[in-house]
């Protein structure tokens, strides 16, 4: 894949997606439960105009609407999975989860879509090899790169 554009921080996190959803109605989430579910909820935010939904894990079954509330965006009521957009987070990718292609790949055939995003930290997919396969033909990929520090008194 080659690089499109820089995205620094947060809010350029934020922007970049919107960017990339502009043009479509709808987006399905795809992650961890409970580790995605926020950065979920956290990408939906500027979006939340759009119908939106999370699948936990590759439980397609188990899909639920995304909704913005006073609170911001939570989980609400079952719905369908299908979408313009589905968006595979890097949480998925992660070793100890131990989602292969394959099983990504099968669960992403329970889906209509027509666009694939994927979007992760430090360069997961890349490193578990997602973003070479053909299996997951991705058509945009963000990886936000993290630092920090933490200090004391």
């Amino acid at each position: 894949m080659k690089k499109m554009t820089e995205v620094v921080g947060l809010g350029g996190m934020l922007n970049g997606f919107r960017d990339l959803v502009k043009d479509d109605s709808s987006a399905t989430f795809v992650g961890t439960p409970g580790f995605c579910t926020p950065f979920a909820t956290f990408l939906a935010f500027p979006v939340r105009e759009k119908r939106l939904a999370f699948v936990p894990g590759l439980e397609v079954e188990k899909t639920r609407e995304m909704v913005a509330t006073e609170y911001g965006m939570e989980l609400g009521e079952a719905t369908s999975p299908d979408a313009d957009v589905v968006v595979i987070l890097g949480g998925m990718a992660m070793p100890k989860i131990g989602v292969t292609i394959d099983e990504m790949a099968s669960a992403l055939e329970k889906i209509e879509h027509k666009k694939l995003i994927g979007v992760c930290f430090m360069g997961i997919l890349e490193k578990a090899g997602w973003c070479t396969t053909p299996a997951l033909d991705f058509d945009y990929v963000m990886n936000t790169t993290l630092m920090g520090e933490i200090s004391a008194k």
